[in-house]
C-alpha cells in the first residue's frame, strides 16, 4: 500500500469508529471550555467496544488452535478455517484501536488545566491499552508498539513503525499500570487539592459504567497477573509487582464482580457475530477426554465428581458420555451446534462425541465474554504462595486460595446458567441445581483435586483447576500451558508439537516490508515454534 493510501485508510478507521460511537451514545458527559473531554468520551467508548472478541478469532484461532493445543477441546474433523484469517482480524482491530488510544493520551497531554484533573481519565486509558496490548503481544511476541497507531498525525515516519521488544512492551504497560493503581480516585465525585472536579469519561465508559474502583480492581488483577507471567524471565521486575498486590491487600477482582464484556450492560449488544457463529460454522469442537477426565472417574452419570461437567458438556446423540481424544483422527463429521436445535433440543445432528454444552454456546444476549474473573485471581494467588513468588511460601495460603478458586468457579458458571433467560436460550429452566456443601465437598475430596503433602503435585493442581476455569478463556490457557508446561494433557498430538504463537499477518510484509524483514530475520524467522519472550 502505498504512504498516502494507507494513511487516508488509518484515518478513514478512525473516523468509523468516532461515528460510530458518537451514534450510539448520546448525552456523553462534557466540561464545558475543555475541548478534550467532548472528544475522549466517544473515542474510548469506540475502543470499548472493540473489546468483543471477532468471529474469526473464535473460529479460526480459538476453536481450531488454542482449544485442542491447550486440549480444552479437541477436533473431531477438519473445518477448513485458517488461523492466518483470525490473526489478521486480531491484528486489525488492535491497531484500530492504537489509534484512538493514542488519540485521546494526545488529548490528555494537551489539557490545559490542572493535569491531575485529568487522573481518572489517564487510568483508563492506561488500562485499556494495557489489556487490549497485553493480548495482542502474548499471541505475536515482539510487536509495533512505541511507534504503531500514529498515521493520523501526518508525520510520515508513522507509516511504518518499527517492532518493539515484548519485554519492553510488557515493562511499559506495568509501569503505566502501577501509575494508574496509584492515581485512581474513587470518590465518589472526586476533586483536586485546588477543589477542581476530575474529568470523568462519563456515559462514554459504557464498560464499568464510571466505577472506578472497578476499574482499580481490574487494573491491580491485571499486574498480578503478567507479573507472574513474566517472574520466570524477570523476577527482578515481577516479584515486587506480586508482592504489593497481595502483601498490601491491594483491591482486586473479587466474586460477582468478573470483569467480561456482557451484553445485557452494553446496551443489549448481540453477540451475532462471535460465539454462536464460531461454534455452529466451525462444529467439531467436541469436549476433550482431558478435560472430562478431570470432572469425573468414568463416563456414568455417577462418575462425575465436578459439577461443572453438568454445564460444560452435553452427551452425544445417544445420550452417552462420549469425550474425544484430542488427535485420536477418529471423525465426527456432524454438526450438533446447529440452529435447528432451538426448535428440538435433542437433535444433536446424530454426534458420536460429547460437545460443548448447547447452552454454553448459543446464547447471544446475555453470557459474557470474559477478561478475567475472581476465580482466576484466586488461582494466581495459590501459586504465589505455592511457590513463594513475592510473598513467603505457605501451604496452608496457598490451598486455601485453590479451594476458594474452585468454588468461584463452580459458583460462577451455575450464576450464569440460572440466569441465561434469553431468546433461544432458556438455559435456567433446565440447569442443575447449585451445588450443595456436600458436592463441592466430593469435589473438594476427589484424588484428583484435594491437596497433599506434596508440594510439586499440589502445585500442578492449582495449574489444572485454573487451566479449566479457562474453558471459555482459550486464549488464557494457551498461556498458562506455554507458560508452565503443567497443564493436563492426554498425549501428545504431533500437530501442536512447539506451538507458541501466531504468525504474522501477511499484509505486514506488504505494508511495513523494512521492518517487518528485520524483525523476521532478528527471530530467526516467522514461524510458529518461536517462542515468545516469557515462555520457557
Amino acid at each position: 500500500m502505498q504512504p498516502t493510501k494507507k494513511i487516508i485508510a488509518s484515518l478513514i478507521g478512525v473516523s468509523l469508529l468516532f461515528i460510530a460511537c458518537t451514534k450510539d451514545f448520546q448525552g456523553l458527559n462534557v466540561t464545558p471550555g475543555e475541548p478534550t473531554t467532548t472528544t475522549i468520551p466517544p473515542l474510548t467508548n469506540g475502543v470499548i467496544k472493540t473489546l468483543f472478541l471477532k468471529g474469526q478469532e473464535q473460529a479460526a484461532i480459538h476453536n481450531e488452535w488454542y482449544y485442542p493445543a491447550t486440549q480444552l477441546g479437541g477436533l473431531s474433523g477438519s473445518s477448513g478455517y485458517l488461523i492466518e484469517n483470525g490473526a489478521q482480524d486480531v491484528w486489525n482491530d488492535y491497531y484500530g484501536a492504537l489509534q484512538n488510544l493514542k488519540l485521546i493520551q494526545d488529548m490528555i497531554n494537551a489539557y490545559s488545566g490542572d493535569k491531575t484533573e485529568m487522573d481518572n481519565v489517564q487510568a483508563i486509558t492506561y488500562i485499556l491499552r494495557a489489556y487490549k496490548t497485553f493480548r495482542v503481544t502474548d499471541q505475536f511476541g515482539d510487536m509495533p508498539f512505541s511507534e504503531a497507531g500514529r498515521a493520523y498525525t501526518g508525520n510520515t515516519a508513522s507509516y511504518r513503525p518499527k517492532y518493539d521488544a515484548q519485554q519492553l512492551i510488557y515493562d511499559s504497560l506495568l509501569t503505566n499500570l502501577a501509575w494508574a493503581a496509584q492515581h485512581i480516585n474513587t470518590n465518589a465525585n472526586p476533586t483536586t487539592a485546588a477543589g477542581k472536579p476530575y474529568v470523568a469519561i462519563g456515559t462514554g465508559d459504557t464498560f464499568f459504567g464510571g466505577k472506578m474502583d472497578q476499574w482499580l480492581s481490574l487494573c491491580n488483577s491485571l499486574r498480578l497477573r503478567y507479573a507472574i507471567q513474566m517472574v520466570e524471565k524477570d523476577p527482578a521486575t515481577a516479584t515486587p509487582i506480586i508482592k504489593d498486590v497481595i502483601s498490601n491487600n491491594l483491591p482486586v477482582i473479587t466474586e460477582g464482580n468478573d470483569v467480561g464484556m456482557w451484553p445485557e450492560k452494553m446496551g443489549g449488544w448481540i453477540l451475532n457475530d462471535s460465539r454462536f457463529w464460531a461454534f455452529s460454522s466451525h462444529r467439531f469442537e467436541r469436549v476433550s477426554t482431558t478435560v472430562w477426565n478431570l470432572m469425573a472417574d468414568g463416563t456414568t452419570d455417577a462418575s462425575i465428581f465436578d459439577p461443572r461437567a453438568w454445564l460444560f458438556a452435553e452427551t452425544n446423540q445417544a445420550g452417552k458420555w462420549a469425550p474425544y481424544k484430542v488427535g485420536s483422527g477418529v471423525v465426527d463429521n456432524a454438526n450438533p451446534y446447529q440452529q435447528n436445535r432451538d426448535a428440538d433440543v435433542t437433535d444433536k445432528n446424530g454426534s458420536l462425541y460429547s460437545s460443548f454444552n448447547w447452552y454454553l454456546v448459543r446464547d447471544l444476549y446475555y453470557q459474557p465474554e470474559l477478561f478475567m474473573t475472581a476465580s482466576e485471581v484466586h488461582f494466581l494467588k495459590a501459586e504465589a504462595y505455592a511457590r513463594g513468588l513475592g510473598v513467603g511460601k505457605d501451604a496452608t495460603q496457598a490451598q486455601a486460595e485453590y479451594i476458594a478458586g474452585i468454588k468461584s468457579s463452580v459458583n460462577f458458571w451455575y450464576n450464569i446458567a440460572h440466569n441465561t433467560n434469553v431468546t433461544n436460550d432458556n438455559w435456567a429452566a433446565v440447569a442443575p441445581a447449585t451445588p450443595t456443601d456436600a458436592q463441592l465437598n466430593t469435589l473438594l475430596a476427589n484424588p484428583k483435586v484435594a491437596f497433599t503433602a506434596d508440594d510439586a503435585a499440589n502445585l500442578k493442581k492449582i495449574y489444572a483447576q485454573e487451566w479449566l476455569s479457562f474453558y471459555r478463556e482459550p486464549w488464557l490457557a494457551f498461556n498458562l500451558w506455554r507458560r508452565t508446561g503443567q497443564t493436563p494433557r492426554d498425549g501428545e498430538p504431533a500437530a501442536y508439537t512447539g506451538f507458541s504463537r501466531l504468525t504474522y499477518p501477511a499484509s505486514e510484509s506488504v505494508n511495513n516490508t523494512d521492518n517487518y524483514n528485520h524483525q523476521v530475520a532478528a527471530m530467526g524467522g516467522d514461524a510458529r515454534t518461536t517462542k515468545v519472550w516469557w515462555m520457557k
